[in-house]
């Protein structure tokens, strides 16, 4: 009896004890103030590390956010594995670096979760982060991966690998607003030496210097420039050129014009200011300007001009004052003087002092490549662009005076500016810089040269809006020379849309080229038709389509200073230049291409080169897809969710109409092509196509075509169908977008025989006027 009860007190200690550390479990998988135990094998099992900035389960807000919005951070591990986590922030606004610790949250059948919530900043900033991961005395680190594309990272071993690829959260002022015309902007960007010569009495004369060097001036239009580059040759494009050709820019579609550059100084370029105030002789005079840009604002077109405010030329007054009376000069300090007297050398080593062997040069004489100074800073070395400093005297001179630079062009007619080199110059000054403009001209946007991640200077306190290289990288990649596939490209536009506020990122200069790069045409191998497709993006995509000049009539060209030929006048590729205003119409017509919402992604496909999105609004719904192949697809666009079954779209680039059906709709597309596909509406107008005096034989079928898109842009296989009335009578209806309404229209009619030939009505076309509203109907006779 004794051993028995002692068998049953055994059997009744172990459950309960099963009991408790069941209890114990339970309680631990509830309390997420807990540790998660682990293992402590002193071991980081990389492969379970996991962060997906652009997933709300793991980053939530996943994009940038305004100030007093706090954000929560997870991070992924094997269960069990490790024994703490630590988020590793440096906030760039306080300059600091922070530390918040993580604990266990949550866990799935794989998988712990670890969080921690960086709290609401009072300020704008951008906090930089990554992961610090620890299991007894090991430690790994995980951030961003290589491609710096957000989304998921990768793991890394040391803490200086990991915050070379942090990941960024922007953190916004609330009030931030960016200008509404900039977001709905088609920008043209002018070089305006190779644009267009509207006068020749202010054309540069052989006897005038640059920097000691005889101008090259080129009596040909169609030289190509001299090469390599040195700032010497010219063509004779002026202010009246772009005055003269405001009406070809209107007809384009052109909203905008950006120049490079227009104040007096030696080069072609105008990089090397010599007088801020004063329009460079060559180009016109003050006159002149206000003439430009009353001209242009009668058509509706709005001038940004180019401040080059981080250096000047040698040539300038003040910086001669500096070398004439050194430390006696008023204007010593807005330079940094490192010797005096001020020399300079014939650097043909490069390495920016006298050697043996290299002449001493005075200011007049030849500059042969890259010379360099010890005596002051310059510009990346260069010793004909010494730097200017940014003391109070400075600041008061470009912006903070009633007479300043920034804020006397303003009142002369400007409508914004494009500020070169914007990530060399401090963001105290832009910000002084902004405040200025805004005061002087509200609506006039602030737009910073700036080629990588320019988080930084879109916190609204500095910028609106920078020159969008990474997306023209992005572009020149994927569909100029096919070197990523579309889920690469997916990943890069994300991040761009991650990094920046939503007001900044609609107001984007978005671009294909400028005259910093190879022309986008050049990078894809000549291709029209890739060129075609890169438009079609970007005249679909939020931001402001750029279009560097002559690019939309196929001038092509590799870098500086081939990139800067002259504008090809009399041997355009009038077709291309059709597509781009084509394009540029669609753009126009639906706001839902340029401040509507996106969905990324629909399709992606990188076995067929397909990618796409969805853009819309409360008025109209659209599709983009491009199929970024060399072979022609019937691409089928997944609807369910966004328009319902019997839905019909219209193809605005192709041409043709097609029906949702099973939650999809087909879509023939070419190689190297697109499709922008618009749903109907119950705006649409519809008009009833009726024609007699064709008697048909069995078999034959009647249909419209036409120069509409519903009418198939004269397309037979996309003509729209009637339908048989009697023996030589047949009707139909006909839906007309937005894009149509109002224009008139030129079709004919056709009849498909049985074994698939076409034959076409004779005579001239018809041509009808289609309402802007309601209903219409055409009855025409069939023309023999």
């Amino acid at each position: 009896m004794g051993a028995f009860h002692s068998l049953l007190q055994e059997r009744w200690m172990r459950k309960a004890a099963a009991f408790w550390l069941l209890v114990a479990l339970v309680m631990a998988a509830q309390a997420p103030w807990r540790a998660r135990a682990a293992t402590n094998d002193n071991n980081v099992e990389w492969y379970g590390l996991g962060h997906n900035s652009r997933d709300s389960f793991y980053r939530n807000p996943s994009m940038a956010v305004p100030t007093g919005q706090a954000v929560r951070l997870r991070l992924r591990v094997y269960r069990y594995d490790i024994t703490g986590a630590t988020i590793r922030v440096w906030n760039s606004a306080a300059g600091r670096e922070e530390l918040y610790s993580m604990s266990w949250v949550t866990n799935d059948a794989t998988y712990d979760y670890w969080e921690a919530t960086i709290p609401a900043q009072s300020v704008p900033t951008v906090l930089w982060y990554h992961f610090r991961i620890y299991d007894g005395n090991a430690v790994a680190y995980y951030a961003d991966d290589g491609a710096r594309d957000g989304g998921w990272g990768a793991a890394y071993g040391s803490e200086s690998d990991a915050q070379a690829n942090d990941y960024n959260i922007t953190v916004y002022d609330p009030t931030f607003t960016t200008p509404d015309w900039l977001k709905n902007a088609v920008i043209y960007q002018i070089f305006p030496d190779r644009f267009y010569n509207g006068t020749t009495a202010n054309d540069p004369t052989s006897s005038e210097k640059v920097y000691g060097d005889n101008v090259l001036f080129h009596t040909n239009w169609f030289d190509l420039p001299e090469n390599p580059p040195r700032g010497r040759d010219f063509y004779g494009g002026d202010l009246q050129g772009v005055q003269a050709k405001l009406g070809v820019l209107q007809d384009l579609g052109v909203t905008a014009i950006y120049l490079n550059p227009i104040f007096k100084a030696p080069s072609n370029h105008k990089y090397d200011a010599v007088d801020h105030k004063q329009i460079d002789p060559h180009f016109g005079d003050l006159t002149i300007f206000q003439n430009l840009a009353a001209a242009a604002h009668n058509r509706g077109i709005r001038l940004i001009l180019d401040g080059v405010f981080n250096h000047t030329s040698v040539a300038h007054p003040f910086f001669q004052d500096v070398v004439a009376r050194g430390s006696a000069s008023p204007y010593w300090s807005w330079y940094t003087v490192y010797r005096y007297p001020i020399r300079w050398f014939d650097d043909v080593n490069r390495n920016h002092i006298w050697d043996a062997g290299e002449p001493q040069v005075n200011w007049d004489s030849p500059l042969q490549g890259i010379l360099g100074s010890p005596d002051y800073a310059s510009w990346w070395g260069f010793a004909t662009l010494p730097e200017w400093t940014e003391i109070q005297a400075v600041r008061d001179y470009v912006y903070n005076s009633s007479t300043s630079v920034a804020r006397y062009w303003l009142n002369q007619g400007a409508d914004g500016w494009r500020l070169d080199v914007a990530d060399e110059v401090s963001h105290s000054f832009w910000q002084g810089f902004r405040a200025a403009v805004k005061a002087t001209k509200a609506d006039a946007p602030v737009i910073g040269e700036v080629w990588g991640d320019a988080s930084e200077y879109l916190t609204g306190r500095e910028m609106d809006s920078v020159m969008n290289y990474r997306l023209k990288f992005a572009l020149t990649d994927f569909i100029a020379k096919r070197a990523i596939p579309p889920s690469a490209f997916h990943n890069r536009l994300l991040a761009i849309q991650e990094d920046y506020p939503p007001q900044a990122w609609y107001a984007l200069m978005n671009l294909l080229g400028s005259h910093d790069t190879a022309r986008f045409l050049y990078d894809a191998g000549g291709d029209k038709n890739r060129l075609r497709l890169a438009y079609l993006f970007l005249m679909t995509y939020p931001g402001a389509p750029t279009i560097y000049y002559g690019d939309e009539v196929g001038l092509t060209g590799a870098n500086d200073p081939d990139n800067r030929r002259t504008y090809p006048w009399g041997q355009e590729d009038n077709a291309l230049r059709a597509d781009v205003k084509r394009l540029i119409r669609i753009r126009s017509v639906y706001a839902a291409l340029r401040t509507g919402s996106i969905a990324h992604g629909v399709p992606l496909d990188d076995a067929s080169g397909v990618y796409g999105y969805r853009r819309w609004n409360s008025t109209h719904r659209l599709m983009v897809a491009l199929n970024n192949s060399g072979s022609a697809r019937t691409l089928s666009l997944p609807a369910s969710g966004y328009l319902s079954n019997g839905t019909r779209v219209t193809d605005l680039w192709n041409g043709g109409q097609y029906v949702i059906s099973g939650g999809a709709v087909a879509v023939p597309v070419p190689a190297t092509g697109g499709t922008i596909l618009v749903a109907g509406t119950a705006n649409d107008v519809k008009v009833t196509f009726t024609v007699q005096g064709f008697v048909t034989a069995y078999g034959q079928n009647i249909f419209v075509v036409g120069d509409a898109p519903e009418l198939g842009f004269w397309d037979p296989a996309k003509a729209r169908p009637l339908s048989w009335v009697n023996s030589n009578t047949w009707s139909g209806d006909v839906y007309f977008t937005d894009y149509s309404k109002c224009a008139t229209i030129q079709y004919k009619y056709i009849v498909k025989n049985p074994d698939g030939s076409v034959i076409w009505e004779g005579g001239s076309n018809h041509m009808r006027t289609l309402p802007c509203s309601g209903s219409a109907s055409f009855t025409d006779n069939w023309q023999p």
